[in-house]
């Protein structure tokens, strides 16, 4: 077990560019909403919404109006009682990956991957495999390999759809699948669904993984999908009330409750949740457009597919030209903008993530458009 709480890369990497005011363009959030035009979006103010707020301590598994807002209007078939609200998803992995994990268990997990979906397993002791997606087959998964993983034994499978950084996603029918492998070899899932909402067609969107799976756990979090990253509140929703007593034990820990003026702000937010949404893919789907016009960045040519989810892709850099840590480097110096390498993400892909979901995004097109 590693109680060093090792820097995570992807912090250490950021660390080198501090002071030199660069340009993100690597995020996965939509742009996040002004205070206004979130106000103007939802409509109701920030100040009717806190007027007379309780600015006692909160509950320490959320208030009821918050998960009763988060089960009615972003899940089907989940009740209040199965979510646990945490300030921001961060924390809910944490206290996931601890409530469920034990030193020398097996996990699975889907590469290229957001960090501490595996750091974490990492800390406590536990031996993490990776299945990868391919990015000869517009970044499919293997569901063969899957299973081979499973047969040895595997105690949790993480999956992260829509997927940062490809913006690859699954079938229902591949989802499906999933969850009959986990069934018959008896393993968690773990499924990041922070972007869960940001489908360019509604037809892609897959059905949270803890409404269709009793040992399925879901995280959710108001930042990525909803574009208020300023408003800390994540969530974890699971049907296992062991499961859900253990995470509370170790919340305890940390936050223990969160702030009653962010999840009344919540609260009142997410009753609504198709109207952010429609405002961020109203971006993300504009900005789509422009992903055709970059085949090359610094004179180095890529080549981007295309995604039907979220707002970030990876560019792969063709071969035999430069290393992406290096192509980073070179973007930062002369142009002014700062992407991610495929370094961060645990993968051999030789590869850039590219966020597309900002108001700013135009304007990195241009400088590279063909």
């Amino acid at each position: 077990m590693n109680n060093n709480f090792p820097k995570l890369a992807m912090a250490k990497f950021s660390e080198q560019y501090k002071g030199q005011k660069l340009i993100s363009m690597h995020a996965t959030n939509p742009e996040p909403f002004s205070q206004a035009e979130l106000e103007q979006t939802i409509g109701q103010s920030f100040e009717s919404i806190l007027k007379n707020v309780n600015l006692g301590f909160a509950a320490d598994e959320g208030t009821l109006a918050l998960r009763q807002t988060l089960a009615t209007n972003l899940y089907d078939g989940i009740f209040a009682d199965d979510v646990i609200t945490h300030a921001g998803a961060q924390e809910v992995l944490f206290c996931a990956f601890h409530a469920l994990l034990h030193p020398g268990d097996k996990v699975l997990a889907v590469a290229p991957i957001f960090e501490p979906l595996v750091q974490i397993p990492l800390n406590i002791g536990c031996g993490v495999s990776y299945v990868h997606l391919d990015s000869n087959n517009d970044w499919s998964l293997n569901l063969d390999d899957v299973e081979k993983q499973f047969s040895s034994g595997c105690r949790l499978f993480v999956i992260n759809f829509p997927h940062n950084p490809t913006g690859a996603t699954l079938s229902g029918v591949e989802l499906q699948n999933i969850i009959n492998l986990c069934r018959k070899y008896d393993v968690w899932l773990l499924s990041d669904e922070v972007f869960r909402g940001l489908e360019h067609d509604l037809t892609y969107r897959l059905p949270a993984v803890a409404a269709i799976y009793q040992k399925g756990i879901s995280v959710g979090v108001i930042s990525k999908a909803y574009a208020v990253p300023g408003i800390r509140v994540g969530w974890l929703v699971c049907q296992d009330k062991q499961l859900r007593d253990r995470v509370l034990d170790i919340k305890g820990y940390l936050s223990i409750c969160n702030s009653q003026i962010d999840e009344k702000l919540a609260s009142e937010i997410l009753k609504a949740p198709e109207k952010l949404l429609n405002r961020n893919l109203k971006i993300i789907i504009e900005n789509k457009r422009l992903l055709k016009d970059i085949q090359s960045i610094s004179g180095v040519d890529i080549d981007i597919i295309i995604p039907e989810v979220g707002c970030c892709v990876f560019t792969i850099i063709n071969p035999g030209q430069i290393t992406s840590t290096d192509l980073v480097k070179k973007i930062a110096k002369h142009s002014n903008y700062l992407l991610y390498p495929s370094d961060l993400f645990k993968t051999d892909v030789n590869a850039l993530r590219i966020g597309f979901g900002g108001k700013k995004f135009n304007e990195f097109v241009h400088m590279y458009k063909t």
